[in-house]
C-alpha cells in the first residue's frame, strides 16, 4: 500500500467545535453531586484501648457503633448475608477504629499472614477517610483478619488509587469462633487535614471484603453506579475538635551496606568492591496538619525487592518501571497530572532532596528539589523510544505543582519540571483542568509545552538537534452510568516535546479515539454477575498527516462464580511501520479463577498477526501466560508467571521466547518474611530470518533471597543475597557477573 495521509481540517475543527462546547458547559454548570448528610459523631474519649484484637470489656463503650451491612457490589445496595459493625472514637492524638465482622462459617475465612499492601485477595476490612471534606481525595487504611495492613490515596479527581503510600499506624486482627475482630489506631498527626479549633467535619466510609465464592463489597452507606466519583458519595462524621497539637516530626535514619563482586565471562576471574556501608537521614515534618516538608541527606533509595519482570522483545518502546523509594512516595499524588510528566524514578541517584506538600483551603501545592549525579532520560520518537543518559554528569532537578479547587468536584491546575547540567536543559510548563459538569461526565484537559537542550554527546548519539522546543495538548470527555460508557479523546504530542522528568514515551503524533461500552448486571441468582461489551474505534497520524495506525477494537469482561473472570480483546489494525503498512490481527483472552480460598489460577492467550519490527514484515505471534498463585496453609505462598511467545514468518519460526518470574514466601508473621525471587529470560532466534545480526540464544537468570523484618513501614531491616548471570552465542551456559550481599535497617523516631 501507498503512503498516505488522510484530511484532517475538518475533522480537527468539528472536533475543536465540540470540545470547547463542553468546556462552556463545565464553566457554567456546577455538578449536582450526591449530598450524604453528616450523620455520625467520633466521641473524645481519655482513655486508650488496647490493640490486641479483642474487644475487651468496657474499652469501647464510648464508641460510636456503625453497621456495615448493605453490599454494594456485585448487587446494587442491598441487604448484606453477613453483616460487620465499626466501633470508632478518638483522643485527640490518635483515632481508634474496631471492626467485629460477623461470619457464618469461620473456618471458610480467607486470611493469610502478609507483607504490607499484599492482602488484597483476603477477607478484609477498611476505613476511608476525606479529611480535607473536599470530596475530592481519601486516605484509606486496610487490615485482614491477623492484621496485616494496606494503605492507599484515593484520588477522585485524576480517578487513581496509589497503594504506595505507607503511614505508620497500628493494627491487629484475631479469628474467633463467630467470624473475627481488627483493632486499628491511627494517629492523626498520620493524616492531613485543615487545622482548626473547631469540632470537623470529614467524609468517612466503613467496607469490608467478603471473598467467597464471587467477591462481595459491603459497607456502611450505598453507593450510586450512575454517580462517577466516589468520594462524593460518603458519609460525614463530625469530631476532632481541639485536636492536641503535638511535635508532628519523623526522624529516619537508615544505614545501608552491600559487598558486591563483579566478573567478566572474558577474564574469568570475580573482582571484589570494597563493602561499602552508607548512612543517610530522612526528615518528615508537618509545619501544620496541611503542610508537609520531606528532606533526605545522603538518601538511600537502593531497591531492596525486584521489579516485576516483563517480556521486552520485538517491542520498540521503553518498558515502564513504578517508583517505590519512600521520599518521592509520600505526597507523591500532589504531583500529577493527566499526562505522566512527574515519574521521579528518573532521579536516579540523589544526594540530596527537599520537598514541602501541603493544602490550605482551595490550593493544593508541591514543591521538589534534588541533585541527580547520573542524568538518565527518555528519548521518544512516534514509533519508539530509547533511553539517553549523561553518564556521570550531575544534574539539578526543580519541580512546582499548583491546584485550585473549583465548583462541587472540578480542579484547575499547573506544573513545571526542569532539569539542568552543563550543556543539558530541559524545562516543562502545564496547564491542566478536571471539570464535571454533570455526575456521569467528566472533562480532562492539558496543555504542555517544553524547552530542552542537549549536548553533543546526546547530539551524535540520539541524533538530536542542540536546541529543541515544542507544545503538546491532551482532551478527553468520559461519561460512565450504571449501563453505559463512552469515552472521547484527543492527543496531540509535538515533534519536539520531551519530558525529561515524566515518562513520555512517545511524541511526534496525533491520536484520536472513540469508545462506547455497555454492562449487563446480574441478579443475586445470575450465573454471571457482570458482563461489558465495549467498542473502540482510534487511529493515529504524525505531525506530517502521515496515518500510523488506524484500529478497531472489541472488548469483553465478565465476571462470575468461583471469583472467575474473563477479558477478550479482538480487532484489528493498518499499522505503518518502516515505509510499509500491515493489517495486523489480534485476538486475546486473559481468564482466571479461585477453585479455593488457597488457589487462584489465570492464563492470557494471544494469537496475532503482528509486524516484525526488526525485519519489516508481518509475523504471526503466538503468547501464552499462565499465573499460578498458591498458598500452604497460613504462611507459605508461591506466585509463578511464565509467558511464552512463538513468533512466525513465512519462512519459518522467527523467535521463541521464555519469561519466568517465580516468588516463594513463607510469612512467619504479617511483620517478617523470606522471599526467594527467581527471574529467567530464554530467547532463541532463527539467525537466517533477521536482516541484521542477532544472538541466536540469549538468556538471562537473576535470583535473589530476602529476609525483611518489617516493625512498620518505616522501621524495618533486610538482609539479603542476589546473583546475575547471562549467556549468549559465546558460552555454552549462563556465566554469573554479579553477586552482592546487602542490609538494610531504618528506624523511624518519633520525638
Amino acid at each position: 500500500m501507498a503512503l498516505s495521509s488522510y484530511p484532517t481540517v475538518h475533522f480537527k475543527a468539528a472536533l475543536t467545535t465540540f470540545f470547547i462546547t463542553l468546556l462552556i458547559m463545565a464553566a457554567i454548570s456546577a455538578p449536582v453531586n450526591a449530598q450524604s448528610l453528616t450523620n455520625y459523631n467520633i466521641p473524645r474519649v481519655t482513655t486508650e484501648p488496647r490493640i490486641d484484637g479483642q474487644i475487651d470489656p468496657g474499652e469501647w463503650d464510648q464508641a460510636t457503633r456503625i453497621k456495615i451491612n448493605i453490599e454494594t457490589d456485585p448487587n446494587d445496595n442491598v441487604p448484606a448475608e453477613v453483616e460487620a459493625e465499626a466501633l470508632l472514637m478518638e483522643d485527640g492524638e490518635i483515632l481508634y477504629v474496631a471492626f467485629i465482622a460477623l461470619d457464618p462459617e469461620p473456618d471458610q475465612i480467607r486470611a493469610f499472614y502478609r507483607d504490607r499492601d499484599a492482602m488484597w485477595n483476603d477477607d478484609w476490612v477498611a476505613i476511608v477517610l476525606d479529611t480535607f471534606n473536599d470530596e475530592r481525595r481519601a486516605f484509606e487504611f486496610f487490615a485482614n483478619p491477623f492484621g496485616a495492613q494496606a494503605d492507599a490515596i484515593q484520588d477522585d479527581v485524576n480517578g487513581r488509587e496509589d497503594s504506595s503510600w505507607n503511614a505508620i499506624w497500628d493494627s491487629v486482627g484475631q479469628i474467633n469462633d463467630q467470624g473475627y475482630v481488627v483493632e486499628m489506631a491511627i494517629p492523626v498527626k498520620q493524616l492531613r487535614f485543615s487545622a482548626s479549633q473547631d469540632e470537623q467535619t470529614w467524609g468517612i466510609n466503613l467496607v469490608r471484603n467478603y471473598p467467597r465464592d464471587r467477591r462481595t463489597r459491603i459497607a456502611n452507606s450505598p453507593q450510586d453506579r450512575n454517580i462517577s466519583c466516589y468520594i462524593c458519595q460518603i458519609p460525614k462524621v463530625d469530631g476532632f475538635a481541639n485536636l492536641s497539637r503535638s511535635r508532628n516530626l519523623e526522624v529516619i535514619p537508615t544505614l545501608t551496606s552491600t559487598a558486591v563482586e563483579n566478573r567478566d565471562p572474558l577474564v574469568g576471574d570475580w573482582d571484589s568492591e570494597s563493602i561499602d556501608p552508607e548512612a543517610s537521614l530522612d526528615i518528615r515534618w508537618g509545619i501544620t496538619q496541611d503542610m508537609y516538608l520531606n528532606a533526605t541527606l545522603n538518601p538511600d533509595f537502593s531497591q531492596v525487592e525486584a521489579d516485576s519482570a516483563q517480556l521486552d522483545i520485538n517491542n520498540t518502546f521503553s518498558l515502564f518501571f513504578p517508583e517505590r523509594r519512600t521520599f518521592f512516595l509520600d505526597g507523591a499524588d500532589y504531583f500529577d497530572t493527566f499526562e505522566n510528566l512527574v515519574h521521579t524514578r528518573n532521579i536516579s541517584d540523589p544526594d540530596y532532596g527537599l520537598k514541602l506538600t501541603g493544602k490550605t483551603g482551595d490550593h493544593t501545592y508541591a514543591l521538589l528539589t534534588a541533585n541527580d549525579a547520573s542524568t538518565n532520560f527518555l528519548i521518544p520518537r512516534s514509533l519508539g523510544s530509547s533511553v539517553a543518559s549523561l553518564g556521570d554528569v550531575e544534574s539539578k532537578v526543580a519541580i512546582g505543582r499548583y491546584r485550585f479547587d473549583i465548583f462541587e468536584n472540578s480542579t484547575i491546575g499547573a506544573l513545571i519540571t526542569d532539569r539542568s547540567a552543563d550543556a543539558y536543559n530541559n524545562t516543562v510548563t502545564s496547564v491542566d483542568a478536571v471539570f464535571r459538569p454533570s455526575d456521569q461526565d467528566r472533562i480532562s484537559v492539558q496543555t504542555m509545552h517544553s524547552s530542552s537542550e542537549y549536548p553533543s554527546l546526546i547530539q551524535g548519539r540520539y541524533a538530536q538537534q542542540s536546541d529543541l522546543s515544542d507544545s503538546s495538548h491532551r482532551v478527553e470527555y468520559t461519561h460512565d452510568d450504571r449501563r453505559w460508557d463512552w469515552r472521547l479523546g484527543y492527543t496531540d504530542m509535538g515533534d519536539d516535546f520531551r519530558a525529561d522528568l515524566g515518562f513520555v514515551n512517545r511524541v511526534d503524533f496525533k491520536f484520536v479515539v472513540a469508545t462506547l461500552g455497555h454492562t449487563w448486571r446480574g441478579g443475586p441468582e445470575s450465573f454471571f454477575n457482570r458482563i461489558r461489551v465495549a467498542l473502540d474505534y482510534d487511529r493515529t497520524e504524525d505531525q506530517s498527516g502521515l496515518q500510523l495506525e488506524e484500529e478497531f477494537e472489541v472488548f469483553l469482561n465478565m465476571n462470575g462464580p468461583k471469583q472467575s473472570f474473563l477479558n477478550g480483546l479482538f480487532g484489528g489494525s493498518e499499522t505503518y511501520w518502516n515505509g510499509k503498512y500491515f493489517d495486523e490481527q489480534f485476538n486475546q483472552i486473559r481468564i482466571g479463577f479461585r477453585p479455593s480460598g488457597n488457589l487462584r489460577l489465570s492464563a492470557l492467550i494471544r494469537i496475532e498477526d503482528v509486524v516484525d519490527f526488526a525485519n519489516t514484515r508481518l509475523g504471526r505471534s503466538k503468547r501464552f501466560g499462565p499465573s499460578i498463585n498458591y498458598r500452604w496453609g497460613k504462611h507459605l505462598e508461591l506466585d509463578l508467571d511464565h509467558t511464552l511467545q512463538q513468533f512466525d514468518v513465512d519462512a519459518g519460526r522467527l523467535f521463541t521466547a521464555n519469561l519466568t518470574d517465580l516468588k516463594t514466601t513463607y510469612q512467619f508473621s504479617a511483620r517478617s518474611f523470606l522471599r526467594f525471587t527467581l527471574q529467567y529470560t530464554d530467547n532463541k532466534r532463527n539467525q537466517n530470518l533477521y536482516v541484521a545480526p542477532v544472538q541466536a540464544r540469549s538468556k538471562q537468570l537473576t535470583t535473589q533471597l530476602l529476609y525483611s523484618y518489617k516493625v512498620n513501614a518505616a522501621t524495618r531491616f533486610f538482609i539479603g543475597y542476589s546473583d546475575a548471570g547471562f549467556q549468549n552465542d559465546s558460552y555454552d551456559s549462563i556465566e554469573k557477573t554479579n553477586r552482592t550481599i546487602f542490609a538494610k535497617f531504618s528506624y523511624a523516631w518519633l520525638p
